[in-house]
């Protein structure tokens, strides 16, 4: 499952060719593995949409599969265009924002690993209640009855970060953690959440220091999910008016190595409690 159901649809699309071609040429789940060098889980996931086939992996099935040169070509530009996927915010919020929290969901518990990175605003599994609502206030068409439905759909998610079956490492930066949706006493509330956040065994937080010297400069957060045998399910990252969907094998592991520099210039443990209770402070003489 991926958030947005509407984001899937290329990869659904890919996934029935491949599972169609592996039958018509008698091959089991397992024989097609064998065939292309990956685990019967891989394909498995590439045929039910769950993980995009890359190009060169669809050009070995295909191959192995018999099919002719035409067909081959399909299916190379349906892999190609499945890759990386967007679709307008307008037409995912059409369904709600509880219906985007409970897709996002979903995908979180496919997930053995989240990576996440914000550079504006505290992410959604650390978010207070009211936090949260202040977010979604900000979606103009959302109407009060959407709004409380998606609060309680964002707080539903956390169970994850308590859970402690999954790691999840959080990298923020100061203007991030500083970013201001409400009164003093909120965000000293929402310091204290997020310091709360550092003590669980399963969770990471790190913090980039305004002054910090970085050698990596990304304007946008990004989310990293990764599967069971640690291979990335998919990279998400949310502009002003759409979502993008990355599922090509290079460009997550662009945004993988550009994660490991990020975390690197964080504050983290010990470090990271002085920050936010430096900033929480900071709240308290406004």
């Amino acid at each position: 499952m991926h958030p947005f159901g509407e984001l899937s649809a290329r990869r659904q699309e890919l996934g029935a060719a491949l599972r169609r071609l592996r039958k018509n040429a008698g091959l089991s789940g397992e024989g097609m593995a064998a065939a292309l060098g990956v685990s019967q889980s891989q394909v498995s996931r590439m045929e039910l949409g769950q993980q995009v086939a890359d190009p060169a992996v669809v050009d070995h099935w295909a191959r192995a599969a018999g099919v002719s040169d035409a067909e081959r070509e399909t299916l190379l530009n349906t892999a190609e265009a499945a890759a990386a996927e967007v679709i307008s915010w307008r037409k995912a919020m059409a369904s709600g924002l509880a219906k985007l929290q409970e897709d996002s969901r979903e995908l979180e518990a496919t997930a053995a690993v989240i990576l996440n990175f914000q550079t504006a605003g505290v992410p959604g599994l650390l978010q207070l209640p009211e936090y949260a609502r202040r977010v979604f206030a900000t979606e103009r068409q959302a109407t009060e009855a959407d709004i409380a439905a998606a609060v309680a759909g964002r707080m539903n998610r956390q169970a994850i970060v308590y859970g402690g079956t999954k790691h999840i490492e959080f990298v923020l930066t100061e203007a991030a953690v500083r970013w201001r949706l409400g009164p003093p006493s909120l965000m000293r509330a929402q310091m204290e959440k997020i310091i709360d956040a550092t003590g669980l065994e399963n969770v990471t937080v790190g913090i980039i220091p305004q002054d910090a010297e970085a050698d990596v400069w990304h304007d946008h957060g990004f989310n990293i999910l990764k599967g069971q045998d640690e291979e990335a399910v998919v990279v998400h990252v949310e502009t002003l008016t759409r979502g993008l969907t990355i599922t090509d094998p290079a460009d997550i592991d662009a945004y993988k190595d550009a994660f490991g520099r990020l975390r690197k210039i964080a504050a983290t443990g010990a470090d990271a409690r002085a920050l936010l209770r430096q900033i929480a402070a900071s709240w308290s003489a406004s």
